[in-house]
């Protein structure tokens, strides 16, 4: 694994930077040491107010670890802190954080994670772990918002006695475990998308749980998962595919995963629980009927009824700020 360290402006300088189930339901009761899994975004590119861009927190002993920063991350991170009493959801606490992919839909919230709880009194620098290119977003994030970043650690910025807040450990991964603590083994493993990706399983004292990202289906992500207590996996419905333009379906068959596959890749995995998330479906009736993408989605309950026709294992449909 490549280790690499981006510090703040006020260090370095500028020149040196280069079931279908109900909004919030809790799907599992948890004890408060439980390992607890936190679907802060579930969504899509298209600007759906129902659903914020994919992101997934699993909680362990009170410690956070976020996997992707999809669009509105911080805040469904304080909603859950705030609604679901999920305390180490606190923005000033989030500190370790795992990319699948730098699609935009997964990181256009990266920006908002460095500055936002940094601006709010965090103190320690962020560990974020993710593919080839990590680095350079990076760099490029805290050059872009360099201004900033200097007059809140000049003499009188309010950021001036913990500038290492805005500094964040950049960690470009491969294939095998990449990150252990005392409460968490997470170990990456490469996926199939339009770039270099990667699937992260968390191993915790009492779940395993694999987390996609995007993906068609693939072979590592059945061997990733093997049993595994909850499987969290993209999906596309075939009705939602099938009204999309050519060059979407296109796409969509070779990096993206269709009901029907999925259903074919769970009963390989065998997960306890199989969680639908990043899926193409709206929460009401076509957002927006003008915006093709939006039109073309499905409902829940028809991507919840196209796995269970084709897969007899658990399996429900995610939404924003369910806990499993």
């Amino acid at each position: 694994m490549m280790r690499n360290h981006v510090r703040s402006l006020s260090t370095i300088g500028a020149a040196a930077l280069i079931g279908i189930l109900q909004p919030g339901h809790s799907a599992k009761a948890q004890s408060p040491s439980a390992t607890q899994i936190v679907m802060l975004g579930t969504g899509t590119p298209g600007p759906d107010p129902d659903r914020s861009g994919p992101a997934t927190a699993v909680v362990v002993n009170g410690t956070a670890y976020l996997v992707d920063v999809g669009a509105g991350v911080v805040r469904r991170a304080k909603a859950a802190a705030l609604d679901k009493g999920i305390r180490a959801l606190e923005p000033i606490s989030l500190r370790v954080v795992f990319v699948t992919h730098l699609h935009s839909d997964h990181t256009v919230g990266y920006p908002d994670l460095i500055l936002t709880p940094w601006v709010i009194g965090r103190k320690v620098p962020l560990e974020v772990h993710g593919p080839k290119g990590i680095k350079a977003m990076t760099e490029h994030i805290l050059l872009a918002y360099g201004e900033d970043i200097k007059t809140r650690t000049n003499p009188h910025g309010n950021q001036r006695e913990f500038p290492q807040g805005a500094w964040v450990n950049a960690h470009e991964v491969t294939a095998g475990v990449v990150y252990k603590d005392a409460n968490v083994t997470v170990t990456a493993f490469t996926t199939t998308h339009a770039m270099e990706s990667y699937g992260y399983r968390f191993d915790t004292s009492d779940r395993s749980i694999v987390i996609t990202g995007d993906t068609a289906p693939t072979q590592a992500t059945i061997d990733a998962c093997n049993g595994c207590d909850v499987l969290i996996h993209e999906v596309n419905t075939l009705t939602a595919v099938a009204a999309r333009p050519a060059m979407f379906q296109a796409f969509a068959g070779m990096y993206h995963t269709s009901t029907a596959q999925l259903a074919e890749l769970a009963a390989q995995a065998k997960p306890k629980l199989l969680v639908l998330y990043h899926a193409s479906i709206s929460l009401r009736p076509r957002v927006n009927a003008n915006f093709q993408a939006d039109a073309a989605n499905s409902s829940p309950e028809e991507l919840l009824a196209e796995v269970q026709s084709r897969y007899g294992g658990k399996v429900v449909v995610a939404r924003d700020l369910d806990v499993y």
